[in-house]
């Protein structure tokens, strides 16, 4: 995985926009095959959690988030549930 991140580094930064978008394709693809972990718009992380927007984006990386664009993301099913269960403590 480090030679990976590596990699990443390096990249011209003109490539990385093309880069973003082949990882989030993966993802959703990966999130496709398994249903129990669809992608979730910040609306329904938020309804989910009862929370507001702004907490959805301020706590995106412990919900899952997935960067679909600069401005699009989408939320991990899987890691929402996990976060609640953590919670639940």
């Amino acid at each position: 995985m480090p030679d990976l991140l590596d990699a990443i580094d390096r990249l011209d930064a003109a490539l990385l926009p093309a880069a973003l978008a082949r990882i989030a394709a993966r993802l959703a693809a990966a999130a496709a095959t398994d249903p129990a972990d669809e992608l979730l718009t910040v609306d329904d992380v938020a309804r989910l959690l009862k929370v507001t927007k702004k907490f959805c984006y301020n706590n995106a990386a412990a919900l899952g988030v997935v960067r679909l664009s600069r401005r699009k993301v989408r939320f991990s099913r899987k890691t929402v549930t996990r976060y609640i269960e953590r919670r639940k403590g």
